[in-house]
């Protein structure tokens, strides 16, 4: 009788990790344009309070619209919003491989890869997870 061979592959983070891992960075005209895919994102969910998680790394960005600007509805606070997620935050801690909305568009998914190793940040609303106003 042959013996059956299982074949573990991992699940689909671990797949994705493997994947970006051999990506090159987002050209500055595709990051260009994904910072339109943030901007609109931002002007849809209209919170004050965002993050940026990477779970895995256990490190987190709290983003505060009141302190830029105060007006979600304003243009100009979006835009300083994403280029200071893009050009300070990201940028410093990586190669960015691929910014995308997620499934449900609840978040922007970033992939990133750090020191020749893959994670994933998101970007979301967090306007329940700050107390502000008491």
């Amino acid at each position: 009788m042959e013996e059956e061979k299982q074949v573990v592959i991992g699940n689909l983070y671990d797949i994705n990790k493997n994947i970006v891992k051999n990506l090159p960075a987002l050209s500055e005209g595709t990051i260009n344009s994904k910072k339109e895919i943030i901007k609109n994102f931002i002007i849809d969910t209209k919170n004050f309070y965002y993050m940026l998680l990477c779970n895995e790394k256990k490190d987190y960005t709290v983003f505060d619209f009141h302190l830029a600007g105060g007006n979600v509805k304003h243009n100009g606070t979006q835009i300083r919003c994403v280029d200071c997620l893009i050009d300070e935050c990201l940028t410093n801690r990586g190669k960015i491989c691929a910014i995308d909305l997620t499934k449900d568009k609840d978040a922007i998914e970033i992939w990133m890869n750090i020191d020749e190793e893959a994670f994933v940040y998101y970007f979301f609303p967090y306007d329940a997870g700050v107390i502000a106003d008491f």
